[in-house]
């Protein structure tokens, strides 16, 4: 199924806008990591959105979906201070001076992080969108996840275009 989902989503990245493959990844993303602790598996799914939001109402089909036996929750924090609570953190292209502090947090409160800021991976993000052509794929930060307790499905990492040990 994740194949098929995300053997689509690339394939057909020039048919559809390159948001909505991204946020297909987004949610299947939720579907192959798990967060530590693992211990409440009825608390909501948090997605925040960081900064300028670049999927506009793509991501609302995702409010209230389930992920993990967990219900998705979207949130669009105004600064660092308000991402208190995310767990999944997508950092837009405006807060790439913010990414420091951002990464740091994340980082300390177990939040996945994906952006498509350039180099985001090698930046100590988790999951970074690149543009090969008009396919667009994901690199994967192993370390950086396992630092902030996530286990990624090596089921994803197979499908990373690069996984950074």
């Amino acid at each position: 199924m994740l194949y098929l989902c995300l053997g689509l989503a690339s394939a057909h990245a020039s048919i559809r806008s390159e948001y909505e493959v991204k946020a297909a990844f987004l949610y299947n993303f939720t579907r192959f990591v798990t967060w530590s602790p693992a211990e409440n598996n009825t608390t909501p799914l948090e997605v925040c959105v960081f900064g300028d939001d670049p999927f506009g109402d793509l991501l609302e089909p995702l409010r209230g979906r389930k992920s993990q036996g967990r219900e998705l929750t979207l949130r669009y924090p105004d600064d660092v201070a308000g991402l208190t609570g995310c767990d999944v953190l997508f950092i837009g292209q405006s807060q790439s001076r913010s990414l420091a502090s951002a990464l740091d947090i994340a980082r300390q409160q177990g939040m996945l992080t994906v952006s498509d800021l350039p180099d985001f991976a090698l930046r100590g993000g988790m999951v970074g969108y690149v543009k090969q052509g008009n396919v667009i794929r994901f690199e994967i930060n192993l370390e950086a996840a396992t630092d902030a307790g996530l286990t990624i499905n090596s089921r994803l990492l197979e499908l990373a275009v690069k996984v950074l040990r």
